[in-house]
């Protein structure tokens, strides 16, 4: 095969990849929000099939062959084709020793997991899903000895879902969580609590799809793109390529703020992943390949943005022509303190900035002790129990409020949690760079969040499919590394206001 052949043949290539990835979204996100509960047994057939075309796709003899050819060539690739080859090489050094037969029987262990998930999420019972978790942590396990067995299994997480990170690095990071926001949560504590009665009413679910959909407006995003639809476990979904965006949040009557906050989360995403150039389209390219800079983005919008004084006060009248009667008697200063109250609770979705990044440290400790075989399965509630006294001084209830609250372990997303935090850093070293070229809390006031997104589009979302996340930080944004020390600091000076510390 000569090179010419050889691209042309990775050009289709990619466009079938992407069609499976089209079809697999697509059955995730049924399950996710309309599925019936006894079509798991379909799914898992339907993906039987699927996966087996999608092993031969990316590691058959035909695809070693068309890399060796565009590998020995690579100076005349375009930069997508270069990435994309660059990304399909990865993956390949990730499950070259990993059979078919095996890497079909993984899939499948994942979608039985899920569904052992969901199960045990309904009944509160830990036990029915522990055999299923020990599985997939085992076989990830595999998985990173079969790829470097001189590697940590966790830093082979890790890096999986960051390139370049590791242990060392994350632990950095929460060290700095650790030392400065368990004794400052303390502190928050011990002030009078925050009024929040004023965000409590009857909120009805039609007008909160309606202000979700205004939301998804004027933050810019392109309607004709994305679409809006509910899941138990709100999630952002890219289907097939970045011309298909979904959205998916939780409505409920007593509080509008939940859905409001799940969107504009889902808001800096969906605008990231459609801010990328449409060359990248139906490309292995085409998406970020480190998570903690699309978190950066979700964090920016949701909370910097989100939970901001002009942000609160531009979308003010808003709130009264949709909720009329529930906010009638109250302020915009009321809506900003309360939807900045600060509760250590047992769960994660839904926190304040400042639990928050205690919940996911909760997470990595715990994967981290998972993947070393420091902490049996057995003992995991108690092990998240103790660290919520610890960290969050709060009591876990039951198995829901605690170590089955999430399902992502299900999805083999280990070392995924930790990109949060990482996120919550890149978004205030972000929000200081953009700071320098334009008047960010004049534009939210405005609500013209065009100035915004341009800066992010020109330093961020072209270049997150083309580059790993250092790159993009150094050479586009000015970061020249990530310190966590400058979200710390935005926080205490943002909630020391707020609870007069």
């Amino acid at each position: 095969m000569d090179f010419e052949q050889s691209r042309q043949e990775f050009a289709k290539l990619q466009k079938r990849i992407s069609a499976i990835n089209h079809v697999i979204s697509l059955m995730f996100f049924d399950a996710e929000t309309a599925a019936p509960s006894s079509a798991i047994a379909n799914r898992i057939s339907t993906m039987e099939v699927i996966n087996d075309e999608m092993y031969n796709l990316k590691f058959g003899e035909n695809t070693a062959e068309i890399m060796e050819c565009l590998t020995e060539n690579e100076s005349q690739l375009t930069l997508v084709e270069q990435r994309s080859l660059e990304i399909l090489r990865r993956e390949s050094r990730i499950r070259e020793n990993v059979p078919k037969d095996e890497y079909i029987r993984y899939q499948k262990l994942l979608l039985s997991a899920q569904e052992a998930w969901h199960a045990a999420n309904e009944e509160s019972d830990y036990e029915l899903l522990r055999p299923h978790l020990k599985k997939v942590f085992d076989k990830v396990r595999e998985l990173a000895i079969s790829y470097n067995s001189e590697m940590n299994p966790y830093d082979y997480c890790l890096n999986y879902h960051e390139p370049g990170s590791n242990i060392q690095f994350y632990d950095g990071l929460f060290d700095g969580i650790r030392r400065e926001l368990v004794p400052f949560l303390k502190e928050i504590v011990n002030k009078p609590p925050i009024d929040d009665s004023c965000l409590k009413g009857d909120y009805s679910v039609a007008k909160q799809e309606a202000l979700a959909k205004y939301i998804m407006e004027i933050m810019g995003l392109d309607m004709t793109r994305v679409g809006l639809a509910t899941s138990e476990h709100p999630f952002t979904k890219r289907i097939g390529s970045h011309f298909d965006e979904r959205i998916t949040t939780r409505y409920s009557r007593k509080d509008f703020t939940f859905s409001l906050y799940t969107i504009l989360f889902g808001c800096g995403y969906t605008l990231a992943e459609t801010g990328q150039d449409d060359e990248l389209a139906y490309t292995l390219a085409d998406g970020s390949a480190a998570f903690g800079i699309m978190e950066g983005q979700t964090r920016f919008y949701e909370n910097i943005i989100g939970r901001s004084r002009e942000f609160i006060q531009f979308i003010y009248p808003k709130l009264k022509s949709l909720f009329p009667t529930s906010i009638k008697e109250t302020s915009p200063s009321d809506i900003y303190l309360a939807i900045n109250k600060v509760f250590a609770g047992p769960i994660r979705i839904g926190s304040d900035e400042v639990t928050n990044n205690l919940h996911v440290l909760v997470r990595y400790e715990i994967e981290k002790a998972l993947m070393n075989k420091d902490l049996s399965f057995k003992d995991l509630p108690d092990a998240w129990a103790e660290k919520y006294r610890e960290y969050l001084g709060v009591e876990v209830c039951d198995d829901s409020q605690g170590v089955l609250q999430d399902m992502l372990w299900t999805d083999a997303a280990i070392g995924y949690f930790p990109t949060a935090v990482l996120g919550n850093a890149y978004s205030a070293s972000m929000l200081e760079k953009m700071q320098e070229d334009i008047n960010v809390e004049e534009c939210v006031r405005k609500g013209d969040f065009t100035s915004i997104n341009k800066w992010n589009r020109e330093h961020v979302w072209r270049h997150i499919g083309l580059y790993d996340a250092h790159i993009v930080l150094e050479r586009f944004i000015g970061i020249p590394s990530i310190d966590i020390d400058k979200y710390i600091k935005y926080l205490k000076k943002k909630y020391s206001e707020i609870y007069n510390i």
